[in-house]
């Protein structure tokens, strides 16, 4: 009797799939981490703006001694001279209430219309903490 031996070159369709679904697992669990990090990005762009506008505004009152309202980026821009984005958040200040507001939009679900505050509370200018509507894994800490 004669034995055929074959020569074994590549992979069995087992093992093939085996390698398909550990992948598959694996992009199960990555994906909505991903997605969670791309929000908390987006999110870190409007405390940026936030904290921009607060400067200015405090610049704004040190030298002028009072502030004004601003509805909107381009007014933020106008009275206070800062350049506002605009594609993530609108944005708005209150010079009664002494608080900048963003109101989150094209971020994601969970994350849109919700609002992100910065407040002055203390009526000194110095002292700002966050507050709003947006889950507290997005909020800064004070």
């Amino acid at each position: 009797m004669i034995k055929v031996q074959r020569n074994s070159k590549g992979f069995t369709l087992i093992e093939l799939l085996i390698v398909i679904a550990i992948i598959g697992i694996l992009a199960a669990i990555a994906i909505p981490a991903y997605t969670g990090y791309t929000k908390k990005a987006k999110v870190s762009e409007v405390v940026n703006a936030l904290g921009a506008i607060k400067n200015s505004v405090v610049v704004y009152y040190s030298e002028a001694g009072s502030t004004q309202d601003a509805g909107d980026a381009a007014t933020i821009t106008t009275i206070y001279g800062v350049d506002v984005p605009t594609g993530k958040a609108t944005f708005a200040y209150s010079a009664t209430n002494r608080t900048i507001t963003a109101t989150f939009q094209n971020i994601g679900t969970g994350v849109d219309t919700k609002t992100l505050i910065l407040g002055n509370t203390a009526g000194d200018y110095k002292t700002w903490t966050w507050s709003g509507t947006v889950d507290a894994s997005y909020q800064p800490k004070n």
